[in-house]
């Protein structure tokens, strides 16, 4: 199930529903010029990213540090972990490069780079080193090297929308795991009691109808987390995968918290 919630009025406004086999994308969405679509790092692939420039709108997607092949904006190889180590505040971005393999020319981007506390990346590498061995494998070094980073793929121009307000415009990602542990604990929508195709989907609309119905009734939800540059954001506990298309480009990050100008859509892969 896919699903697009609009975070300024905390209702969802797209859903398509698919089998086992549709696996989640931006391109599942529709967005209008302005908006920013935030998206976590299952969602960097880089022949989906040029659509949504396409249409008018921005992104900021999270990515690990193998999934994308980046070049300088010269078009020499980008050393990701060369950057890294180059990167004394904690929070900086570079200029870089990507060749999607669709059009000639690549996409222009910016990586923003964002260190983590001891104990944030300390976290991170316990958990990669666990599933590394439920696996029977070592983790690679470069990701324990990366476990200490954010790392975000933007296309919003800099001169509006600084490293900083990249980061705390990332952070509203946490509204829509609010939203969809509401629609799991209050619709059911965690689990499927229907087999067959037919009576699956008919569940599953039911459910949404019910849920579209008090979601309406409850009105506004709060932000959360607090906006704000001492905010710290944190990855969610579970695996279910997400994007969110956020308010005009016309208005700078402080101005999204609390408020939001225009549409706000989320995508959710249940």
């Amino acid at each position: 199930m896919h699903v697009g919630y609009d975070l300024a009025t905390g209702q969802a406004d797209q859903i398509v529903l698919t089998d086992g086999r549709g696996a989640e994308n931006l391109q599942r969405l529709t967005y209008r010029p302005g908006d920013i679509v935030l998206a976590d790092r299952y969602y960097a692939r880089p022949r989906d990213l040029r659509p949504v420039i396409d249409a008018g709108a921005h992104f900021i997607v999270r990515m690990g540090w193998n999934a994308l092949r980046l070049s300088n904006p010269e078009g020499t190889p980008f050393d990701l972990f060369a950057a890294l180590s180059a990167q004394t505040a904690q929070e900086g971005e570079v200029a870089v490069s990507l060749d999607d393999g669709v059009a000639a020319t690549p996409l222009r981007l910016r990586l923003v780079i964002r260190r983590k506390s001891d104990e944030e990346a300390e976290a991170e590498k316990k958990r990669l080193i666990k599933d590394a061995k439920k696996r029977g494998k070592t983790p690679d070094p470069r990701s324990l090297q990366a476990a200490h980073y954010i790392l975000l793929l933007t296309a919003l121009p800099a001169s509006v929308f600084p490293a900083t307000d990249v980061l705390a415009l990332y952070r509203f990602r946490w509204q829509l795991e609010l939203a969809f542990k509401r629609m799991k604990s209050l619709a059911g929508l965690d689990e499927l009691t229907a087999k067959k195709p037919e009576l699956a989907q008919a569940w599953i609309y039911a459910k949404l109808i019910a849920f579209l119905i008090a979601e309406q009734n409850a009105g506004q939800v709060p932000d959360s987390p607090p906006c704000g540059p001492a905010t710290v954001s944190r990855q969610p506990s579970h695996p279910h995968r997400k994007s969110i298309a956020l308010a005009s480009d016309k208005a700078g990050a402080g101005q999204l918290c609390g408020q939001h100008s225009r549409k706000v859509v989320v995508a959710k892969h249940l």
